[in-house]
């Protein structure tokens, strides 16, 4: 039993998460981070907050996934909601979402070890990555 469990647990630290985020941090200013259930607004190309609402912008979130992975642009946008709550941010702005296609080839190699026992083949492969990138912000007094 517990092979089986450290087995499962292997599994599942190997695996690890269908995406890839990065944050690079524009201050040094540290921001509490934010409940779960505080709502991250996003907003897609130029800024459209109010001006009687001051920001500060303290960093960028880049994610990436591969739509064979499961990964859609809802994840993405989740995962950067995440990202902004956990570093104190209110909102997300000049958001970006595109979809980048990729065609290529899984070569299935003509031998095992020293024996040869079929030439190789190359199998088409699609995918697609999607990414997403967005500024925080977070809204300052006047």
């Amino acid at each position: 039993m517990k092979k089986i469990l450290s087995l499962i647990l292997m599994v599942a630290v190997f695996a690890g998460c269908a995406t890839t985020t990065r944050y690079f941090s524009y201050t040094q200013t540290k921001y509490p981070p934010k409940s779960g259930h505080d709502p991250v607004a996003i907003f897609t190309g130029a800024p459209k907050l109010p001006a009687s609402r001051p920001y500060a912008v303290i960093g960028k979130v880049d994610i990436q996934g591969y739509a064979s992975d499961g990964v859609s642009p809802e994840t993405l946008m989740g995962q950067a909601q995440t990202a902004a709550r956990k570093k104190g941010a209110d909102a997300i702005i000049n958001a970006i979402s595109q979809t980048v296609p990729y065609a290529g080839a899984y070569v299935i190699p003509g031998h095992f070890g020293r024996y040869r026992y079929h030439p190789a083949r190359y199998i088409p492969y699609q995918n697609a990555l999607l990414e997403f990138s967005g500024d925080l912000v977070v809204f300052t007094s006047s």
